[in-house]
């Protein structure tokens, strides 16, 4: 499964930069995000084969 995660600007709450990753990776860029206090948003990527 595929997950898009978005890293939100810290004044508004705005989508400033998205990536899609693998499951697998979800975990590793969540721990970076909470070591320096960053806000995500993280949600099932749309499967672009259906």
């Amino acid at each position: 499964m595929r997950f898009e995660i978005m890293r939100l600007d810290e004044v508004n709450g705005t989508t400033v930069d998205s990536t899609v990753v693998d499951a697998a990776s979800v975990n590793r860029i969540v721990q970076q995000a909470a070591a320096i206090g960053q806000r995500l948003w993280i949600r099932p990527a749309e499967d672009s084969a259906a």
